[in-house]
């Protein structure tokens, strides 16, 4: 757990994996007793050189075990099947946090561009 503005955080890190027959690739975040302890979820992703971080108040995940996120960053929607919710409005709100603005994610894209020169 992280303290970030005065709001306890959880941090989890995922590489996505082929969970559907078309390809597509998704991350599973888990809600589990350690996430429902903190205010915040703070969920990041990696394909490749991108880096896509989450920001999802933990009163919108009470009811779910488990969330999966797009790795590309949008859902298949293939015969007009959407998803339940979706997820992938969360990407990159810092503002549920109240005064942190994007650079938790932009420090973190320039660490892997480092990291990979």
């Amino acid at each position: 757990m992280v303290d970030v503005n005065g709001v306890l955080c959880t941090i989890q890190l995922r590489k996505g994996g082929t969970k559907s027959p078309n390809g597509r690739e998704y991350a599973r975040f888990d809600v589990n007793g350690d996430v429902k302890r903190a205010k915040v979820a703070l969920w990041a992703m990696r394909s490749g050189r991108v880096m896509r971080a989450y920001v999802i108040p933990l009163t919108h995940l009470r009811t779910v075990a488990s969330v999966y996120l797009p790795v590309d960053g949008k859902y298949a929607v293939g015969n007009s099947h959407k998803p339940r919710k979706d997820w992938t409005r969360y990407e990159d709100a810092w503002h549920l946090l109240g005064g942190v603005k994007r650079a938790l994610s932009c420090v973190s894209q320039d660490a892997i561009r480092r990291s990979k020169l």
